[in-house]
């Protein structure tokens, strides 16, 4: 019985587990920036050392991005969709000056056109903790920004609107679907029917 009851705790969190990054090398583990389409990749570099003790990170001075395309999305679930930015106070290298970095994640239809954006916005050294890891990750609804999505491109960028200078670091960039709550509630209601019927049966 003991064994059964561990099977069904286990199965109760499985649906949160499962849940996967649905980027390929979010986090740069390759220590490369395969699995993503870039522009200006030369401007980038591949650092190893990156967010909560992993690896790699990538980062760089302005201006360079890169994208990945996710197909066959889900529009009405929610997606936790963002990552992770370094500002490098110690080195010299904060954003400033009109240099800043950005994450969006664009949602599309099939035939390519943009919805609806959901963004950070034009982050900068002064909209982080210094020397630090800076978050910036939300849970959004594909439908929300509008109907007949079916992509989410997700990008993160480094540019300048001015003369500045610094550099922009990135980790741990994802888009992951949220186990919807209702799907957890009823696995548990079918687990406790198989939970009554064993006990019924010994």
């Amino acid at each position: 019985m003991r064994k059964l009851v561990g099977l069904v705790v286990l199965a109760l969190f499985l649906p949160t587990f499962a849940s996967a990054n649905l980027l390929s090398n979010g986090g740069f583990e390759t220590g490369s920036l395969s699995g993503w389409d870039t522009w200006n990749e030369g401007n980038t570099q591949i650092y190893d050392w990156g967010h909560n003790g992993s690896s790699y990170a990538v980062g760089g001075w302005w201006a360079f991005s890169g994208w990945q395309h996710i197909d066959g999305i889900n529009p009405d679930a929610t997606y936790t969709v963002g990552g992770y930015l370094y500002d490098d106070v110690a080195s010299g290298e904060t954003m400033r000056n009109g240099v800043y970095a950005s994450l969006e994640a664009q949602f599309k239809r099939s035939d390519d056109s943009i919805v609806g954006t959901w963004s950070s916005g034009n982050i900068t050294g002064a909209d982080m903790v210094d020397d630090a890891w800076n978050e910036f990750i939300a849970q959004v609804k594909p439908s929300d920004y509008g109907t007949g999505i079916t992509r989410i491109t997700f990008k993160w960028e480094m540019n300048n609107t001015g003369a500045g200078d610094g550099r922009g670091v990135f980790d741990d960039l994802t888009v992951e679907a949220v186990p919807e709550p209702s799907s957890i509630v009823l696995l548990g209601i079918g687990l406790a029917g198989i939970i009554s019927f064993y006990a019924k049966r010994r």
